[in-house]
Formats: C-alpha cells, sequence, structure tokens
C-alpha cells in the first residue's frame, strides 16, 4: 500500500471528531444569524442552513452565502446612506 503523509493527520482528525465531536471556528461571517464553519481538527466545512441546522459546506450553499452576503452589504450601505424617518 502506498498511503501518502497527507492522508495519516487527515484521518486521526476525523477519528477523534467521530469519537469526540467537531470543533468548529468561524471562517466567515455571511450576515448576522449565518456563519461559515471549519473544524479546527479535520477540516470538515459547514454552514447554517434554510431551517437553522449545521450543514456541510456544499458548492450550492457557499454560492447562497456568496449571494446572500452581497444583499446583506447592500442592505447595510442603503441604510448607512438612507436613515430611517
Amino acid at each position: 500500500m502506498h498511503d501518502s503523509p497527507k492522508k495519516s493527520p487527515l484521518s486521526v482528525g476525523r477519528v477523534l471528531c467521530s469519537i469526540f465531536g467537531h470543533r468548529f471556528i468561524v471562517t466567515k461571517k455571511v450576515t448576522a444569524h449565518i456563519k461559515e464553519y471549519e473544524c479546527a481538527c479535520c477540516g470538515k466545512q459547514v454552514t447554517i442552513d434554510v431551517k437553522g441546522n449545521l450543514a456541510s459546506l456544499t458548492p450550492q450553499l457557499k454560492e447562497i452565502n456568496e449571494t446572500l452576503a452581497m444583499l446583506h452589504q447592500k442592505k447595510l450601505a442603503q441604510t448607512h446612506h438612507h436613515p430611517a424617518a
């Protein structure tokens, strides 16, 4: 067998996470309520889905988060330019 050295730490991390759970850290704030996370141990990436649960960060969810972030920034910019009466 030819195992590359890169796979060993990743598989150990996965084993540790399966036993003890993931140690997620915030990698990106999409909005005030939606964030993207990555496990500090195994590198698994997750985000908040439409139901408010953690879900694997798929390319589709990543694209949705990018769109949400853009819309959120536009809304913030408009709020600062046009204060409510």
